[in-house]
């Protein structure tokens, strides 16, 4: 009955360590048992574009990266955009100073991965949190780290998912500073250099950034091609998914409108101005060239806008658009309309719009008008007398005034028995807006009264 019961004196305190060892090796080996059924069915060789790349044909990282660039543009048919961002991930995983990460074998020691993301999350990026007071610093970049991982696992055929790590979960981003009516109406009309190419340049960028809600990648690369000027819409081209053509619908005002920042002004007044405009881009700089990024975008706007609006960056302007886009739908329709903003601004998931009612709820309180007319320059005035209407009418008095409307209690019962040195001082308090004689006047029919009365 006891025969099977081991003797304490053989067992060693490694003995549940060496099992646990044991049971991972069998995990792994019976996934790779697994994975290798499934794959003798695919020969990769026979293949223009392999679905899974074979790291033992790569000798260094470089070119290990370019085979998973090519990879993920040619058989994933992803944007390149995002694959650049992930491999430079890549790059800072390998050359970290504390853990680095060999890729090659990454599925064999996930121990080296799993170090450096602890690492961060609870010491560097932990920190770093603290010494700037953002608490949730790091959680952003340990998601992007974590994609990076699963791409190349996925480059490789690996499953990762019995690691059983995952990544700590978001912070939900409760504000939105974004500016006022009456301050874009500034920002678009401001005078941002004496060179009139490039103040025209700025302020047609902002006008239509404010009234389209564009990213800065889909508007570096607007052609000329992309206007149509008959139906009042723009053609555009966005990077983030695949290149996908979306037409979108703007104001009259903002395509051909002569007193406007208009794109009509832009296209046959200030671009043929440029010497060398041979390009199709619909935004040249002086020089006669786009802008080759999208960060020379930002920066080139950064340097002249955040001197009038310190907050400014192109995200606060795809923000604004969006609620005033559902602020114009909560005027025509009394309701937020979801659908048609999600639409307009080429969200994947109506998820993503139903974030923006909250804040709309909240700025549609201090201005309840259409925005997107309202920022015009001939719409200023109505602007600010939307404003001034909410406003109580003792705020639009005068403070001299309502100093002299102040009530004063009548002499009689609540009255203080005829002590004159009570009376001076709420005199003396008025004493520089009322004229000495009334108040010499009114102290004598005092007198006079009082002494009647005794």
């Amino acid at each position: 009955m006891f025969k099977n019961i081991p003797n304490d004196d053989k067992l060693t305190p490694n003995t549940g360590v060496q099992d646990l060892e044991k049971g991972m090796q069998n995990v792994k080996n019976n996934y790779f048992l697994k994975v290798g059924k499934k794959r003798q069915y695919i020969d990769n060789d026979k293949l223009l574009f392999p679905i899974h790349i074979n790291f033992q044909n790569y000798h260094t990282h470089e070119e290990l990266y370019q085979a998973i660039k090519n990879w993920w543009i040619n058989t994933k048919n992803r944007a390149e955009k995002t694959i650049k961002t992930r491999i430079n991930a890549m790059r800072y995983c390998q050359r970290h100073p504390i853990y680095p990460v060999d890729w090659f074998h990454f599925d064999q020691e996930p121990e080296q991965i799993l170090n450096l993301l602890l690492y961060l999350i609870n010491v560097e990026y932990k920190q770093k949190g603290q010494n700037t007071g953002n608490y949730n610093y790091g959680i952003h970049q340990i998601h992007n780290l974590w994609k990076t991982v699963k791409t190349i696992a996925e480059a490789k055929g690996v499953d990762i998912s019995w690691w059983g790590w995952n990544p700590p979960s978001k912070p939900e981003n409760r504000v939105k500073i974004i500016p006022s009516p009456l301050i874009v109406n500034k920002l678009i009309h401001y005078r941002y250099s004496y060179e009139p190419i490039t103040n025209s340049l700025i302020k047609t960028i902002l006008t239509l950034g404010f009234q389209s809600g564009l990213r800065p990648e889909e508007i570096i690369i607007l052609q000329i091609k992309n206007v149509d000027f008959d139906n009042c819409s723009l053609i555009l081209t966005e990077q983030k998914k695949r290149y996908r053509n979306r037409q979108i619908r703007l104001e009259p005002a903002i395509m051909y409108n002569p007193n406007q920042n208009s794109i009509y002004n832009w296209i046959n007044i200030w671009r043929p101005r440029i010497k060398t405009n041979n390009n199709n881009f619909l935004f040249l700089q002086s020089n006669g060239k786009p802008f080759p990024t999208e960060d020379a975008l930002r920066t080139f706007l950064a340097k002249r806008v955040k001197t009038i609006w310190k907050p400014y960056s192109p995200k606060k302007m795809r923000d604004w658009n969006a609620i005033a886009r559902l602020i114009r739908t909560k005027e025509k329709t009394g309701k937020w309309d979801i659908r048609t903003v999600t639409k307009a601004l080429g969200h994947k998931q109506q998820s993503t719009t139903e974030g923006y009612v909250e804040f709309a709820e909240l700025y549609y309180q201090n201005d309840p008008y259409d925005w997107l007319k309202s920022v015009l320059r001939h719409q200023k005035c109505l602007m600010q007398e939307n404003r001034h209407k909410k406003q109580h009418k003792e705020t639009l008095i005068k403070p001299e005034k309502m100093a002299l409307l102040t009530k004063v209690t009548p002499v009689g019962k609540n009255a203080p028995d005829g002590n004159q040195k009570q009376l001076l001082l709420l005199f003396t308090s008025v004493k520089n807006r009322i004229p000495t004689f009334h108040i010499k006047n009114f102290l004598f029919s005092l007198q006079n009264v009082v002494g009647v009365a005794s």
